[in-house]
């Protein structure tokens, strides 16, 4: 059966799902694509625009992508890898694509996100970017003073391995201290927090820290004018100390979000 009769097929089972099932959303995850330029000729505005002509809207032909983010991180010495170390990345890469995933056990009928999953050296291809890929599933989401329909232009990535026999008493800091205490920061919006999905697409991180948490601010610039003024966007407690001295890594990152691209874009572009 061809990918295309399948997932028509598919389309008609999910409709029958969601009347009978009593997990009618599926397994709602993230797939975020750290991308980056191996041609030094490149120029930083030519490879986004080769991202947001070429590569963007073949992502967002699948149906089980709902969004996706075009991310520039502006954390310090940020940047990809070289020729000499294998391309490995530095502080997360210079750029993300982040796919937003309706039901992440069907991540595998998506050939867009698989391809780029492939490094070079699986492929034996010639590219003009490296990737690195990681799937999560969603584990929470938590809402701000903001409301639900505000938007920002800036997330904040923190990526957590715990400890052995850590991973509960994380979850529990997340949800009866940390979320409420970053909340209240004016510049946040929402938090959303992540745990590794292993085992689903050919070539990802599967590696990669276990814990990822989001948190979408309304600006890079307020949140570096509030931390200037306050020493802090969330003061330290005795939890978090804990936390933060037990797990085996912890890694925060900035980005700015320079482009949200949504499903409908792709039907329009078929018109």
């Amino acid at each position: 059966m061809s990918l295309r009769r399948y997932k028509s097929g598919r389309s008609l089972s999910t409709f029958f799902n969601q009347l009978f099932s009593t997990n009618p959303a599926g397994t709602e995850g993230l797939y975020w694509l750290a991308i980056w330029p191996t041609d030094g000729s490149l120029t930083n505005d030519s490879f986004q625009d080769i991202l947001k002509r070429l590569v963007i809207p073949k992502i967002l032909k699948d149906e089980d992508v709902s969004m996706v983010w075009c991310l520039q991180n502006t954390s310090p010495s940020a940047r990809g890898g070289t020729r000499q170390n294998a391309f490995r990345l530095e502080h997360g890469g210079p750029c993300a694509l982040v796919a937003r995933i309706q039901d992440l056990d069907m991540l595998w009928t998506c050939r867009a996100l698989q391809d780029l999953a492939r490094t070079r050296n699986q492929t034996g291809q010639q590219h003009v970017f490296a990737t690195e890929a990681k799937t999560y599933r969603l584990v929470q989401r938590h809402e701000g003073t903001k409301g639900s329909r505000a938007k920002g232009t800036c997330l904040v990535a923190v990526q957590i391995q715990p400890a052995d026999g850590q991973e509960d008493d994380v979850d529990a800091w997340y949800r009866q201290e940390h979320l409420a205490m970053i909340a209240a920061a004016p510049m946040v919006i929402r938090s959303t927090r992540y745990k590794l999905r292993t085992g689903i697409v050919h070539g990802a991180n599967d590696s990669a820290p276990l814990l990822l948490a989001v948190h979408e601010c309304t600006s890079a610039q307020e949140l570096l004018d509030y931390a200037i003024q306050h020493g802090h966007i969330v003061k330290e407690t005795a939890w978090s100390k804990r936390i933060f001295t037990t797990a085996n890594s912890v890694e925060r990152t900035v980005w700015d979000i320079t482009g949200k691209h949504h499903h409908a874009e792709a039907k329009l572009d078929g018109l």
